[in-house]
């Protein structure tokens, strides 16, 4: 007989406490309301402990200031074509790098033959490092330091 009853009334009783949860859910909304009403009071506080000196409409007439750097770019597209325009000129024409040390720039194309014509340059052997000392000297240092002394 219980177990017909259980069914009309279409869930399992032992599974969920009606009671808990009504209580779970009012208990919630009241918290809810309780924050906001809190968070609506700091609010009235907060405005009457630091009163904005101007009216908000001054505020908002006011000129804004310049942006810190870097700022945007108002035609990126323009400025990088310019860009473009300015390397490109300097990769197909010849002119002075430094004219004291006598170094130049020449045109890639150009570039591009000589390093097809001679080669790319390469140390050969005896040739010394950047400390000055050929390779063969740093190996007999080398052996010197590790030989036994008598």
């Amino acid at each position: 007989m219980a177990e017909q009853a259980a069914r009309r009334l279409g869930y399992e009783p032992r599974d969920v406490n009606v009671r808990a949860v009504v209580w779970f859910a009012v208990g919630l909304v009241v918290c809810a309301i309780v924050i906001h009403l809190a968070l609506a009071g700091l609010f009235v506080l907060f405005k009457r402990q630091h009163p904005s000196p101007d009216a908000p409409s001054r505020i908002v007439l006011q000129p804004r200031s310049v942006a810190p750097e870097p700022r945007l770019q108002p035609n990126p597209v323009a400025e990088f074509d310019r860009f473009r325009a300015s390397e490109e000129q300097k990769l197909n024409s010849y002119g002075w790098i430094d004219k004291q040390r006598g170094v130049v720039r020449i045109p890639i194309e150009r570039a591009i033959d000589l390093v097809a014509q001679r080669g790319l340059p390469t140390r050969g052997p005896g040739i010394n490092n950047s400390s000055g000392i050929t390779p063969e000297q740093l190996q007999q240092q080398k052996a010197a330091a590790t030989a036994p002394r008598p």
